[in-house]
């Protein structure tokens, strides 16, 4: 038999043929880049990929990088080719998704600050300072308001006369600073060194520390990155108090419910033991809340206010609760600051010497000016300014000035600081809530000599 096939024919089964292969493989690149792409989202990260924490994605959503994306800090910017070769070091996380591990607190993945973070956010173009305002609330029975005012030094390349010169608190990543710790969240720092200009090294080492020179130096040094400080930017875990007090500014808890402050306080304090998925947690939390309101008297023209203060306090306590019992929002240091954790007191201690047993300085005002307090209703305040015109004494500059000045202080701090009456009060300088009365983690700036 024969078949002849003739030229039209050919040339019809070839374009078809081509025409089919075309559309195949466009199918094939459009589903290839879908893939892709749900492979770089935060749902395949937190959920396919991985299993964090249930909070974290939560915690994500309420920061300000809500908007980028898990691949962003974790694996970078980089070009596709790259992520695609860097995105199989990664299959260790899926395995423990199979094989089951132990959510972490930390992470061992973000990529350097220098190749990452400083894409959107460059130290060195920071050229002015920047106030920050945070309105607190006491927990007496009017939840009074305290106004806390600080002058933030930034940037990294300005020296300020202030009376004496410093620069800022990008100083820190602008220069060769590096630093060993103890743990995986850095919550403890023994060793740090400076690289200066001329290349000369200075090392300072914590005196408390346990660990000799040699097993110190065992422990890799790090240089210090944006995220060393800047920890909770990604996955923020605020203390639930400050979230009270935010609910209380944006008027989402009424003050004038008597006792709001205290009521709030009381709730997070009885929320430890709280635990458990979204739904259970949310069953627990409305029999505190129920509780509570049962054991207050509340004014029946302020039943829609103690509504708002209860939503708002499910809200917060569903924010800062956990799905497992050994994991509090403690679990998460941020260390920018150091109102709840060391923080900038890893290292600016006091205790940490070098070789001449000059200490890091522990001088508040390296980072910023003295805080204003202003307490409502003239309670008191304490202004961040001193005499004009007065050149401070050289103890001021002395690198432990503000851990020994309480021990010092006498009648000669009068001259610019007024009257010395230690309290955190306010009305004069040595009565700052901002400062004294209080308990400070890593190091002891209670008021007088003790």
């Amino acid at each position: 038999m024969n078949i002849r096939i003739g030229k039209r024919t050919l040339v019809a089964g070839a374009v078809t043929t081509i025409v089919v292969a075309a559309i195949a493989l466009a199918v094939l690149g459009a589903a290839g880049i879908v893939a892709w792409e749900y492979s770089n989202s935060d749902a395949f990260c937190a959920n396919v990929c991985h299993s964090v924490h249930p909070e974290e994605s939560v915690a994500h959503a309420q920061s300000v990088h809500a908007r980028v994306q898990c691949v962003e800090c974790h694996m970078g910017r980089l070009s596709t080719l790259h992520l695609m070769a860097l995105k199989p070091t990664h299959v260790k996380e899926l395995w423990g998704m199979i094989a089951g591990y132990e959510r972490p607190l930390h992470s061992s993945t973000l990529r350097p600050a220098r190749e990452n973070c400083e894409g959107c956010h460059w130290p060195q173009s920071e050229h002015r300072d920047s106030v920050a305002i945070n309105k607190r609330f006491g927990t007496d029975p009017k939840s009074t308001e305290t106004d806390y005012r600080l002058v933030l030094h930034t940037t990294a390349g300005v020296e300020r006369e202030t009376p004496w010169k410093v620069t800022g608190i990008h100083w820190h990543v602008a220069n060769d600073v590096e630093f060993v710790t103890t743990d995986d969240q850095a919550r403890t720092i023994p060793w740090v060194q400076i690289r200066k200009p001329d290349g000369t090294k200075v090392t300072y080492i914590d005196k408390d520390s346990k660990l000799s020179a040699a097993e110190l130096a065992k422990l890799p040094a790090r240089r210090i990155e944006c995220y060393n400080c800047h920890n909770a930017v990604g996955h923020p875990f605020p203390n639930p108090a400050d979230l009270v007090d935010d609910a209380m500014v944006s008027g989402a808890i009424d003050r004038s419910l008597p006792d709001a402050k205290a009521r709030a306080i009381a709730l997070i304090n009885q929320s430890v033991n709280v635990h458990g998925n979204v739904d259970e947690r949310a069953a627990l939390i409305d029999k505190l809340i129920a509780a509570n309101r049962a054991a207050t008297s509340v004014p029946a023209d302020k039943a829609e206010a103690e509504a708002k203060f209860e939503k708002a306090m499910k809200d917060i306590l569903l924010r800062s609760t956990f799905s497992t019992k050994d994991v509090t929002w403690q679990s998460f240091p941020n260390h920018l600051g150091h109102r709840d954790t060391p923080g900038c007191f890893r290292c600016h201690d006091g205790k940490h010497f070098d070789a001449k047993g000059e200490a890091i300085r522990l001088q508040c005002t390296l980072c910023h000016a003295l805080p204003q307090a202003q307490i409502e209703n003239n309670g008191g305040s304490v202004a961040s300014t001193i005499v004009a015109g007065v050149t401070p004494p050289d103890s001021h500059n002395e690198p432990n000035f503000m851990h020994e000045h309480r021990l010092k202080a006498d009648k000669s701090c009068e001259m610019c600081h007024g009257p010395i009456k230690f309290g955190r009060d306010g009305g004069n300088f040595c009565a700052n809530p901002a400062c004294h009365g209080r308990t400070w983690p890593g190091v002891n700036l209670n008021v007088g000599p003790t």
